[in-house]
């Protein structure tokens, strides 16, 4: 059972931020979420290097960005 309603992930999850260059916010990359950080570090690589991207880690206390 996930330990936050409505969502279908446990925490600690993981996502990807890229930058939106028109509003300069960092937003979820297709909103896709992960189980552990090697898998949302990997989902990074594959973006590619013409991306300013970085990893997200959701707790429940919220969101921490983590170093890259």
């Amino acid at each position: 059972m996930p330990s936050h309603p409505g969502k279908g992930h446990a925490f600690p999850y993981f996502k990807v931020q890229v930058r939106d260059q028109r509003t300069l916010a960092w937003k979820d990359h297709r909103k896709e979420a992960f189980d552990n950080e090697p898998a949302a570090r990997a989902y990074q690589v594959a973006l590619g290097e013409g991306v300013t991207s970085r990893v997200v880690r959701w707790d429940a206390d919220g969101a921490k960005p983590l170093d890259s």
